[in-house]
This record gives C-alpha cells, sequence and structure tokens, in this order.
C-alpha cells in the first residue's frame, strides 16, 4: 500500500509518469528488473557487477506509468548514492526513451536531495548546498546539459565506453527543525518519549508499526507483529500540535534476550512527516537510558549484572546512524525479512543494582 511519503517526487514532465523512492522490498524488485533489462540483456554487461554492495548504501528511484485501464506499468530507475552525492544505474525502457522519462527520473531525483528526504537526510545535514554528480557517457553528455548539469575536467574510459563527469549543485530547503527532548529546551518543536506501563499506549505503538512497516515498507502483519511484543518494553514518542492535541510519532522496543547480559532494539520507526531532525537519535537515547537504569522488563533482566550488550539488526543504509550512537558493527552482512542487514552492537554499563 503506498504512503504519503511515497507520492510523486515532482509534477513529471509526462502527466502520466510519477516517481517514487522505493522503501519496499517489491518496489525494488523491480528496479533491479528494471536495470537487469537495459544493462545485461540489452547492453550486455556482467548481472554478477551490475548489482553491487553500493545499492544496499543508495537511495533507489521508480518510475512508473499509469494507463488508461487503470493499471501501472514500470518505466525506469536510477540510484544515487549519497556519500559522493553520485547518481548511477540510470535505466529507461526502451519503448518509453524519447518521452521525457529520463528527464522525469533526474528531476525528481533534484527534488529528492532538496528536500533532503531519504538516505539525503544525513549528508545534507548543515549545508545549504549540494553538488550532484554523475559519470555520464559521452553520448548521454548533451541530456544532462539540457538539465543544468556542467561537464568538469577531461573525458575517460569507464566500462570501456568514452565517459566524462558531469556536476549539478543543489539549493536545498531549509533543514527541519532539531528535536529536542520532553521539552528541555525552546525548540519550535519538542518530543517526548515514555515507557509505556497500559495496553492503551502499546496499542498506539502497534498502530505506528502498522502503518510504517506494514502500509508503507509493505512487510506482511504476520512478520511484524511477533511473540516477542508481550515480553518486550515498548516505548512511545509523541508530540503536541497547536492546538494542544498529543500526536504520536514513533516508537521503539527492547527485548531482553533470556538468560544472557544482552537484549535486542527493534521495531524502530518514525511517521514520515517527522522523520529527520534527530527523532529517532532520541528514541535510541530513552531506550538506552530505561536499559542503564533497570526500569521495566529491562530491570528484570539485568538482575545480578554490571551491563548488558545491546544489539540491532540494522538494515544497510541505516548502518550510519547506528554507528554514530556508538554501535559497532559485527560480521558480514545478511538477508532477513527480505533486505540485507548487519549486526551491530553496544555495551552499556547499568547503574548499581539497590538493596
Amino acid at each position: 500500500m503506498a504512503s504519503t511519503y511515497n507520492a510523486p517526487l515532482i509534477p513529471s514532465a509526462a502527466p502520466a509518469y510519477s516517481t517514487v523512492l522505493c522503501s519496499t522490498p517489491e518496489q525494488m524488485q523491480r528496479a533491479m528488473a528494471i536495470r537487469h533489462k537495459v544493462f545485461c540483456e540489452e547492453q550486455g554487461y556482467d548481472p554478477a557487477i551490475e548489482v553491487d554492495e553500493l545499492d544496499a548504501l543508495c537511495d533507489h528511484l521508480l518510475l512508473t506509468k499509469k494507463n488508461e485501464d487503470g493499471t501501472e506499468e514500470d518505466v525506469g530507475t536510477l540510484r544515487w548514492y549519497p556519500p559522493k552525492g553520485k547518481v548511477g544505474r540510470v535505466a529507461v525502457h526502451k519503448q518509453f526513451r524519447g518521452t521525457g522519462a529520463g528527464s522525469t527520473l533526474c528531476l525528481a531525483l533534484e527534488e529528492h536531495v532538496r528536500e533532503r528526504r531519504g538516505k539525503a537526510a544525513d549528508v545534507t545535514r548543515g549545508k545549504e548546498t549540494f553538488d550532484l554528480i554523475a559519470h555520464s557517457q559521452k553520448i548521454a553528455e548533451v541530456f544532462y546539459h539540457r538539465l543544468g548539469w556542467k561537464t568538469v575536467g577531461e573525458d575517460f574510459l569507464e566500462e570501456g565506453q568514452p565517459h566524462c563527469k558531469v556536476v549539478k549543485t543543489i539549493q536545498l530547503n531549509p533543514e527541519p527543525a532539531i528535536a529536542v527532548l520532553n521539552g528541555s529546551k525552546p525548540p519550535t518543536r519538542s518530543y517526548a518519549v515514555r515507557w509505556c506501563e497500559t495496553q492503551a499506549d502499546i496499542d498506539r505503538c502497534i498502530q505506528i508499526r502498522i502503518a510504517v512497516f506494514v502500509d508503507e515498507q509493505g512487510f506482511s502483519m504476520e512478520d511484524e507483529l511477533d511473540e516477542k511484543d508481550p515480553v518486550s518494553d515498548h516505548f512511545l514518542m509523541t508530540t503536541v500540535d497547536a492546538e494542544g492535541k498529543e500526536e504520536d510519532v514513533g516508537t521503539i522496543r527492547w527485548w531482553p534476550k533470556p538468560g544472557l547480559a544482552a537484549g535486542k532494539i527493534g521495531r524502530v520507526c518514525v511517521l514520515p512527516k517527522y522523520r529527520g531532525g534527530g527523532t529517532g537519535k532520541l528514541l535510541m537515547t530513552s531506550i538506552e537510558e530505561h536499559v542503564r537504569n533497570r526500569r521495566g522488563k529491562a530491570g528484570e533482566a539485568s538482575k545480578g549484572k554490571e551491563s548488558v550488550t545491546a544489539v540491532v539488526h540494522s538494515q544497510m543504509h541505516a548502518e550510519g546512524f547506528y554507528s554514530k550512537a556508538g554501535y559497532v558493527r559485527e560480521g558480514d552482512k545478511f538477508m532477513e525479512d527480505g533486505a540485507f542487514h548487519c549486526k551491530l552492537v553496544k555495551e552499556i554499563q547499568l547503574v548499581p543494582e539497590t538493596a
């Protein structure tokens, strides 16, 4: 089910086109199918190198066309690698070339970065402008020039073809207000995070998770609601609107691993309109303080222990977020729920037990 976050990023050059950020395994599979058709079947590139380790670190856009009978047809895709600002894997099905599809994709990416969406939120923080980079085949250089890109440096060979480097500087929209926990400073918007001690609050957490993981990202309800929920500590993040009404923002849970000095942080999610500005960081800070102070089920499981290991199974694109919070990666990436993940850990020192 599509969410408002995946609404068309811009008005497209062709009214029937729309562009979405791939946020579900199903959308990613469709984008990869386009790339395989164009690069492997049509252009002869090796499938073993067409999909690489950078895919998990990129934002992927999917361009579709709405037909008159109401069906949706996949048109094209591209990926954007935030650390270098590099656009790549731009692919459009043959029958749609020359219809403005490529321009629509590139302009959608510009809007994606300008609005600091997806992984762009991290790399654009503190900046007013950002440089987009592409390695264009020489035959496509004029395409980028028409969109305002400029060629930089000398031509070069890449994968056996003449290429050139093209760049475009994007003016960014103002950053969202910085989140502040429990109104401890006078921010534009403040947030509160509380440990759920009532079923009503837990139910609100569940509804946030369904909105993000099931409705937005396409995971099944059976996988989302599991046997760990009744034995976990749940946290609800809220804010207050202009009329003084409490609004739900995000959630996170802590599952104490039975018999071990460890627990797993999971189901970390924030509703789309509240992403950015530190909301995810506040959720992590709140759960660590809860564990450190031996509260709830975390306290029951930590009796007789001086520290516990916090474990996270992170989607690959979120590894940087956890690393900044002091989590260290262990082992190689692995598949979980249809997406690549990695394991990260952090040791949490507990307050002394009371007599």
